[in-house]
């Protein structure tokens, strides 16, 4: 039994604390903008990430919305999305191990399962788990694009390993992918340069793997702080964008203007002096990975310092209407950080409580 199992058709201020809390009209919005945006505008297709936001319900929001699948960055994901009726999904990580290859496999029975590699040694064990689960994987061969993480170089290492893919037992080489995460760093036009390149260099490896006589069907890439310029080049054939959906401080300073869709509702229970207060939230609750949480509603802080259960802020002028038991609500500083502290999603619409869903792939319990 959740802690808020008995909250629905109750207000916000009833929820037990500290709630994760989803505003879903606002989520639709966020929805509907990147929909516009990236399909409407861009005319590229949709494959929104799930790794921030996990529930099987939302995935489905986001296929009604006009997604072609989704994206996961574990099996643990894909399998919670396929045993909720979710068909297209791409798992974009190498995945090893015996068993969690084994996993993947036997995942591709049940749903079309699309998943990463960048190394022939990486791709030897994807196809003898395909072999001995009698499938056949479909590979997108991720490349380097300045990231410095996984990923061949663009150019002929990704060619090559194309190659390779198509005359694997058990693969079928399906395109190209790559995460430009690095140009967050960057800003204003240094950033739009800085993704431009890199997506061209990952255009570029998929016109070298065509002119070798290979299928690449699919160019993937992008993340909800690199989409708005990424999708304005020719070459792109679907996005990965998922997080924007939620938006957060992180999201904004990156350059989206979406709705903040997610907060963090916790409860005064202290108030040792007219300019501290205490909320029942600390680092177990709310992230401080990308930068701290910031609260709605108060005057500006002299500090927040997160505890393991406890948040305290210090204001920089006293306040006197905050009382112990009220709430504080708090806008996360990074969703994907934050909502996989939290078993379950508190939905809310026009300020009470419409459903609760569970936040699943957190683990590979089964």
């Amino acid at each position: 039994m959740s802690a808020n199992s008995a909250s629905v058709g109750r207000s916000k201020q009833e929820l037990e604390t500290p709630a994760l809390c989803l505003d879903l009209q606002l989520y639709r919005r966020n929805v509907r903008r990147m929909v516009d945006f990236i399909i409407g505008q861009c005319g590229i297709a949709w494959r929104p990430h799930m790794k921030g936001q996990k529930a099987p319900e939302l995935a489905h929001e986001l296929l009604a919305a006009g997604a072609i699948g989704v994206t996961c960055a574990t099996v643990y994901e894909a399998e919670d999305l396929a045993e909720a009726g979710v068909n297209d999904i791409l798992v974009a990580n190498q995945v090893a191990g015996r068993h969690k290859l084994a996993r993947l496999a036997r995942l591709a029975r049940r749903a079309w399962i699309l998943t990463a590699t960048d190394s022939l040694a990486h791709l030897e064990l994807l196809s003898a788990a395909a072999q001995t689960e009698g499938v056949v994987l479909p590979v997108l061969v991720e490349l380097d694009v300045g990231m410095n993480r996984c990923g061949v170089p663009p150019g002929e290492p990704a060619v090559e390993l194309a190659r390779a893919a198509c005359r694997t037992p058990g693969i079928r080489f399906a395109g190209l992918m790559a995460w430009e995460g690095h140009t967050l760093l960057f800003e204003g036009e240094e950033k739009r340069q800085a993704i431009h390149d890199a997506i061209r260099s990952l255009v570029n490896s998929a016109e070298l793997c065509r002119a070798a006589g290979l299928p690449v069907e699919r160019v993937s890439c992008s993340g909800s702080g690199t989409f708005l310029h990424s999708g304005e080049l020719e070459g792109v054939t679907e996005i990965q964008a998922g997080g924007g959906a939620f938006c957060d401080l992180n999201y904004r300073k990156w350059g989206l203007e979406n709705d903040y869709a997610i907060t963090v509702v916790t409860r005064i229970v202290s108030r040792p002096t007219p300019t501290r207060i205490i909320v029942d939230g600390g680092f177990k609750t709310m992230s401080s990975q990308h930068g701290p949480p910031r609260p709605i509603g108060l005057g500006p802080l002299k500090s927040l310092v997160l505890s393991a259960e406890h948040g305290i802020l210090e204001l920089e002028q006293p306040d006197t209407e905050r009382q112990v038991g009220d709430l504080v609500e708090f806008i996360p500083g990074y969703t994907d950080s934050t909502v996989c502290l939290h078993d379950e999603l508190c939905v809310l619409e026009d300020g009470r409580v419409s459903a609760i869903w569970g936040i699943p792939g957190r683990s590979g319990r089964r």
